[in-house]
């Protein structure tokens, strides 16, 4: 289970409070694996990736309004997330994979594109204020 943590923040409120949601999402998908609802599981993964792409523009909108000069590289890694999750939701659909490599791929590539990718917003809002 991923669990939120002070670290975690990007001191943007709204990215803030949709990362904590990110979190609870995997979580709750990953207690529900322990049932046999395929049909809830399988809805749960539609709802975390709609609410992932939904996230990830939100989010990039954010730092385009900010200026941040660092937009395009981070809007590839949530390309390449994207992707990769809509293949292995695919593979999970066709019965090819567990569904538990999605969340646990999931809690952590969220966890290290928070601590190394979004932190790099906080550094950039911080220099900004303080210029």
């Amino acid at each position: 289970m991923l669990e939120w943590s002070s670290k975690l923040s990007v001191g943007v409120e709204s990215i803030d409070l949709q990362h904590h949601y990110f979190i609870d999402l995997i979580n709750r998908l990953s207690i529900e694996l322990e049932g046999d609802d395929a049909e809830y599981q399988a809805l749960l993964m539609d709802e975390l990736a709609s609410f992932a792409k939904q996230h990830f523009v939100g989010e990039e909108n954010i730092m385009y309004s900010l200026g941040y000069p660092d937009l395009e590289h981070h809007r590839e890694c949530h390309q390449q997330l994207l992707e990769k999750l809509n293949g292995q939701v695919g593979l999970y659909l066709l019965g090819m994979i567990e569904a538990g490599e999605i969340t646990c791929y999931l809690a952590k590539w969220l966890a290290q594109h928070m601590v190394q990718e979004d932190q790099k917003i906080t550094a950039f809002i911080s220099k900004t204020k303080n210029a």
